[in-house]
């Protein structure tokens, strides 16, 4: 491996972090002020997958500690969301588990446009994911962590674009996460496999736990001076999500052949 193969495989770690580097990146993103989160999370895994297709692959003996790595992290990550109820912190952590699978893509020859492919279209939900929790904490202060109650009746269209926005972030079909995911199975061998569908799981229970805190129990009122999502956001987000789904399915059909 030359040097700069190895430049880019050691900055590739550093934007697409495992374990324990992953747990210096949570922390740096949580310090940041909110402005500045979004772009950061974007801007990591594109450069990240940038970076590996010019890496070139590591070592055969690193290989295998890689792997071991990268499927422990993202089963740790996401193990972890079982116990979050603060959007921002789980939107996060959701992407550090997901980052890990690029990786195991990689190391099993997905290279090029479809690795980007596969680090942006399952980490931009989490990047909308925080600027709901934004406007949730807005809303509500601190008083919506641990929510158990209805918020749909106060603030429909953010709640609407909340849950969709989740179910996207769950690589759900048909949107493209659900894709990418597809696209990172079809590259790894059945044991890996068998892991990244435990990391699908875990998401899915994650996310069932944080709607049970949010949609369902007492209604909560509309606190007094707060408005709801407004109608250009609300179908600016809608037409962005139909325009993203169709512009996945159509790559992926387009790629299949």
């Amino acid at each position: 491996m030359g040097l700069t193969a190895m430049i880019a495989l050691l900055l590739a770690l550093i934007l697409l972090p495992l374990f324990p580097l992953s747990m210096l990146f949570n922390a740096g993103l949580q310090a940041l002020p909110v402005w500045l989160r979004v772009p950061v999370l974007l801007a990591f895994p594109a450069a990240g997958a940038w970076l590996l297709n010019q890496a070139a692959p590591p070592p055969e003996q690193y290989i295998l500690p890689l792997q071991l790595l990268a499927a422990f992290t993202a089963l740790l990550y996401a193990w972890r969301l079982l116990s979050v109820q603060e959007v921002f912190i789980w939107a996060r952590l959701q992407a550090t588990s997901v980052w890990p699978l690029v990786w195991l893509a990689w190391l099993h020859g997905l290279h090029g446009k479809t690795l980007l492919f596969v680090a942006l279209a399952m980490t931009i939900p989490a990047a909308v994911l925080m600027i709901l929790g934004s406007g949730l904490s807005s809303r509500f202060g601190g008083a919506y962590l641990g929510l158990r109650g209805r918020i749909g009746p106060a603030f429909p269209r953010l709640t609407l674009a909340w849950v969709v926005t989740l179910l996207a972030a769950l690589a759900a079909p048909p949107f493209p996460g659900f894709f990418a995911m597809l696209a990172v199975l079809q590259q790894i061998p059945v044991g890996l496999a068998a892991v990244v569908l435990a990391v699908w799981l875990l998401w899915s229970w994650a996310a069932a736990l944080l709607w049970q805190h949010g949609l369902f129990g007492r209604e909560w009122p509309r606190p007094a001076g707060t408005v709801d999502l407004s109608y250009g956001a609300g179908l600016g987000l809608m037409l962005t999500a139909v325009a993203a789904v169709l512009a996945s399915i159509g790559g992926w059909s387009w790629w299949m052949h």
